[in-house]
């Protein structure tokens, strides 16, 4: 197992609290130095200052954060800092009880647990006058996944530095589903981007199955507030869903459909089953009563209790100001810890950030750079960026640089990525992502640069992904990616995992000069035109590429209705025929009429092979593959590789690649 690292620093929730006093939060301007009672005071006395620039200043220690802090509007530039950078101030969303009382379990609880845990569980009751002062609450699972939108997570508790996890079957991983009697409604095929002779809406309807263990599901039939999360069809879609009921021979009925319908090959898990509590550091929370049942030993019960209880983002940026937040923690909360809206100019700097319940930076418009910060324990992104104007192609300047990504998407399973760029020219340099279920860096629209990161040990969870991925979209010319190490990305020939996708006929990317080592694909490029894959050196992957022709194989009736089809939609929505687009992207103008649906424009050259096959080009008349060589690799254990790229250059086969991950500061 790899020692993560940010964990011992970041997932201490407890015993560091310090009430806000006066000397707590410093307001400087123009040469005054005032005392705050509050960073909520300190903000409104930025914002009534006069001044140009304003900083706050946090005492080091815990500032709990009940109700979310709000920086909008006109006024000065605000750096918000830690007083001291060696020691950082952090803002939590969760309460914390010094002295919990933890009471034995009431019979109606006892009678559902597994025999041997009745003498450990314990009952925590919280105050309902304390939780009255939080946005928020004692937060139980809520319907997430893929496509879904979630405004806050479930609740966390830590017992002193040992974080509970929720009671589930299997203890880890997931189950086959069983029998399926019936898979439920498809709210996907009812979507107007379906073929109309595919579409079909009908009433929502939870799919029904009886697991394997049928004996085991008929104790679920007692729990309230149980939850199913699943791969229900496909291997790169999870959701967590409701169990509505359990019948007395075991039969599970969800109380929501799966978006994709459920399949007999999916896989499950349940959640926050009384019956599964069976083992020390498990819980179940029942938010409706507000109680949290968990299996604590006697040594434990005198440890300080954490919850994550605020719903709402930590800090919410709206401001044409500047705007900074320099060496500060963010921990401990069920929502995001940054919200910025067209934040004309935010640093976020040196921050560190754990145990953020949804996304831990979402930015929207604006122009924003993120350095030299650390994210662990994530339940959604890590940083999103959305800028820039795409009929003009004007960028927006978003940079993420310097920073170290563990363990993102760890509550929202596929499609939370580390990192997410979306719209015009933005950048991803120079990060380090790893331990991820499913995708590291995810970027639509124009221009993006995707340079000297270093990401290994993704796509851990899923299959048909990739570390690096776009997807659907023949508009999304000129992003680039260059230079960038990836590493360790298991997977199969059946479940195609591979270190970048280029997913259903996206166009106009560029791959070039990055290296990929112990990958099981390389590259797969799902159909696309002007896709360029040229100087790049696979060592030992499964094969270097996976170049397919899909428009005109089973992709090519989601392409023949411009009524329907998603990439006609997304071409019709960009000026292709006039300027900046004209000019820039002139073959667009071409993607309907040549050789309509072919990956026309294709190119793969000049790459090198170390113990790699190149692997599957489909259509070598409309991609041109030249120049791409078996060589010999005199020190390719991926030790050295690693170690000679982060330090400063590693070179295979004559390609280039490095420094790649978080540089000096």
């Amino acid at each position: 197992m790899r020692n993560f690292g940010l964990a011992l620093t970041l997932s201490l929730p407890c015993g560091c609290a310090i009430q806000q006093r006066p000397s707590d939060v410093v307001v400087e301007y123009a040469g005054r130095r005032e005392r705050a009672v509050s960073i909520e005071d300190a903000l409104r006395r930025a914002k009534e200052s006069g001044a140009e620039r304003v900083e706050i200043l946090l005492a080091p220690g815990v500032h709990t954060v009940r109700r979310g802090l709000v920086w909008q509007g006109e006024g000065p530039a605000l750096v918000l800092r830690s007083e001291h950078a060696s020691r950082p101030a952090t803002l939590s969303g969760a309460l914390e009880v010094a002295t919990p009382a933890w009471r034995p379990a009431r019979e109606a609880v006892r009678a559902q647990l597994p025999e041997h845990a009745r003498a450990h569980v314990r009952t925590l009751a919280l105050d309902p006058d304390e939780l009255s002062a939080w946005q928020g609450g004692l937060g139980g699972p809520a319907h997430s996944g893929h496509a879904v939108e979630v405004r806050a997570a479930r609740s966390r508790v830590h017992v002193g530095s040992s974080e509970l996890t929720l009671a589930r079957w299997p203890d880890e991983g997931f189950a086959p589903l069983g029998v399926l009697v019936d898979g439920g409604s498809t709210p996907r095929n009812a979507e107007d981007d379906i073929p109309l002779a595919q579409r079909k809406v009908e009433p929502p309807r939870g799919a029904r199955f009886v697991p394997e263990d049928r004996e085991r599901a008929r104790r679920w039939a007692l729990s309230t507030g149980a939850w199913a999360h699943g791969y229900w069809n496909w291997d790169w879609s999870d959701e967590l869903l409701p169990i509505e009921s359990v019948s007395a021979d075991g039969e599970v009925k969800l109380a929501l459909p799966h978006r994709y319908g459920v399949a007999a090959r999916g896989r499950f898990a349940v959640l926050n089953v009384l019956a599964e509590l069976d083992r020390p550091g498990e819980c179940v929370i029942d938010e409706e009563q507000g109680l949290i049942h968990a299996w604590i030993d006697a040594a434990q019960r005198s440890d300080p209790v954490a919850i994550t209880l605020l719903d709402e983002p930590l800090l919410r940026i709206e401001t044409t100001s500047e705007a900074a937040v320099q060496d500060v923690s963010f921990s401990s909360t069920r929502s995001a810890a940054i919200e910025a809206h067209d934040a004309a100019g935010l640093r976020v700097e040196r921050c560190s950030f754990a145990l953020i319940g949804t996304r831990a930076i979402d930015v929207e418009g604006g122009r924003a750079e993120i350095a030299h910060c650390q994210l662990d324990r994530i339940g959604g992104m890590g940083v999103r960026l959305v800028g820039g104007d795409r009929p003009s192609l004007a960028p927006a300047g978003h940079v993420v640089r310097d920073s170290r990504f563990t363990r993102c998407g760890d509550l929202q399973r596929t499609y939370h990525p580390a990192i997410d760029l979306d719209g015009v020219g933005s950048a991803a340099l120079n990060n380090e992502i790893s331990d991820l279920p499913h995708i590291a860096i995810r970027y639509m629209g124009n221009e993006h640069r995707i340079v000297g990161n270093l990401v290994h040990h993704v796509v851990l969870e899923t299959g048909d992904a990739g570390a690096i991925c776009t997807g659907r979209d023949w508009t999304g010319h000129g992003n680039v990616i260059e230079g960038n190490f990836v590493h360790s990305i298991p997977g199969s020939e059946e479940r195609f995992q591979n270190a970048v996708y280029i997913d259903d006929m996206s166009s106009g990317v560029t791959v070039r000069g990055n290296l990929f080592a112990d990958c099981n694909w390389g590259l797969l490029v799902g159909g696309g035109r002007d896709v360029r894959v040229e100087s790049n050196a696979f060592v030992r992957c499964g094969k270097a590429i996976s170049y397919d022709a899909r428009g005109v194989g089973w992709m090519a009736p989601h392409i023949a209705d411009p009524a329907t089809s998603t990439l006609h939609r997304r071409l019709a929505a960009m000026p292709i025929d006039r300027e900046p687009w004209k000019s820039r992207y002139p073959l667009l103008g071409s993607y309907l009429t040549d050789r309509f649906g072919r990956p026309v424009g294709g190119v793969v050259r000049g790459n090198r092979l170390v113990s790699t096959p190149l692997g599957r080009i489909d259509d070598r008349e409309c991609v041109a593959v030249l120049d791409n060589v078996e060589v010999a690799c005199g020190n390719c254990d991926l030790g050295s590789l690693v170690g000679s790229a982060r330090a400063g250059c590693v070179e295979v086969g004559g390609v280039r690649v490095g420094p790649v991950g978080p540089r000096p500061r």
